[in-house]
């Protein structure tokens, strides 16, 4: 018998001053954030400020690692989570497109599993993650909604 499963658990808001509306939800995360963007996209846009001014409003620490350039390589991803480890995050924020979301998956998986070997470490579906927040900025790379990166 050929059967076909489809899991994806996400929980998605949309529309204007979303994140102000709905930054409780961040609060169930943890107590700090790791924020990952572009060089300045997320900055002139205003959605950095957006994560930023809702984090603050919840009293919520927050590192930002603003280095992530078009496909990102493994050596950028790695360097942000050393960050995230060294500054002890509990989630990562994503804002962008494609690449800093998917940067952020992949930040959040090293974080949660400082012991082992990047290579391996994406082939293992019993590999950890840290809890990932999604803000896209861009139309068309589902990665807000996917686990792939």
């Amino acid at each position: 018998m050929n059967t076909f499963r489809y899991f994806m658990p996400v929980d998605t808001y949309f529309g204007r001053d979303c994140i102000a509306e709905h930054k409780e939800v961040l609060k169930k995360l943890g107590k700090k954030a790791m924020i990952v963007t572009g060089r300045t996209s997320a900055k002139k846009n205003g959605s950095q400020k957006d994560v930023t001014d809702a984090l603050e409003a919840l009293d919520m620490q927050w590192v930002l690692f603003d280095e992530i350039g078009e496909n990102p390589d493994v050596e950028t991803v790695v360097r942000a989570a050393e960050l995230a480890k060294k500054e002890a995050v509990d989630f990562v924020i994503g804002i962008g497109g494609g690449s800093p979301m998917d940067a952020s998956k992949a930040i959040a998986v090293l974080t949660a599993n400082p012991e082992a070997d990047a290579e391996i470490l994406f082939t293992d579906p019993s590999a950890k993650a840290l809890p990932v927040v999604e803000i896209p900025t861009t139309a068309g790379t589902g990665s807000e909604v996917t686990q792939y990166a």
